[in-house]
């Protein structure tokens, strides 16, 4: 698919974990990890036995906590605080990250099975959080977490975004799916090598930084031809 495809987005959608940041900060491993302390503590169980509900329901739902409101009717609101308790010793500032999502025409939106209050202190530890109009966390979905349809099309309704003109980054693909069936120009962010069989990924990138640099530069060769 020609990088000529960015050239008349305007709405910039951006996954939060392992997408807006690299895996290699660890914070999601810490995530993973609370995670399972929350639901052995509540359940009264071992932790091996946790992690096993943990990854059934995250394969089955799309997140584990929607698994754990529907089968134990658990305080959505008290598990996303515990599991967020992290530490982004870690997480470092990028001027060119900040430059080139600041570069980005139009409207730039963070999409996130996460909540809101934790998002804020992902993007403000980044230096980026003055770059988003808004985030669309799992609260403002009503906890219907992605992969599902609704919670995408909800996020286009909200803020009158048409598919044809977004542009969705995020690091799962199955997370990405339903935004290519309705037309959004996927971009699958991992470092991971993967085979181009999946129809529904339009562009791959190692980093979030080495996609935004391509995508620039399409719109700096783009300028170029218009003259």
């Amino acid at each position: 698919m020609t990088l000529r495809k960015f050239n008349n987005k305007n709405v910039w959608l951006f996954d939060l974990d392992n997408t807006i940041y690299p895996p290699e900060t660890m914070i999601f491993d810490q995530i993973d990890q609370r995670m399972k302390k929350y639901i052995s503590k509540k359940l009264k169980i071992s932790e091996l036995e946790a992690f096993t509900i943990q990854k059934k329901f995250y394969k089955k739902y799309g997140t584990t906590l929607y698994g754990l409101m529907e089968h134990y009717k658990f305080n959505p609101e008290e598990f996303l605080d515990f599991v967020h308790k992290v530490k982004l010793k870690n997480v470092k500032k990028s001027k060119k990250l900040y430059t080139n999502i600041e570069d980005l025409p139009g409207r730039k939106i963070i999409y996130t099975n996460g909540d809101e209050k934790y998002a804020k202190k992902i993007l403000t530890a980044l230096g980026i959080i003055f770059l988003f109009e808004d985030i669309y966390d799992i609260k403002k979905a009503n906890y219907l977490p992605k992969p599902r349809m609704k919670p995408l099309k909800k996020l286009l309704e909200n803020y009158d975004l048409q598919p044809s003109n977004c542009v969705y980054f995020e690091d799962l693909e199955k997370n990405l799916k339903p935004a290519h069936k309705i037309g959004i120009t996927t971009v699958h962010i991992s470092s991971k090598n993967k085979k181009d069989n999946q129809t529904f990924i339009d562009f791959r990138f190692k980093t979030i930084i080495k996609a935004l640099d391509v995508i620039k530069k399409s719109f700096i060769e783009g300028r170029k031809n218009e003259f």
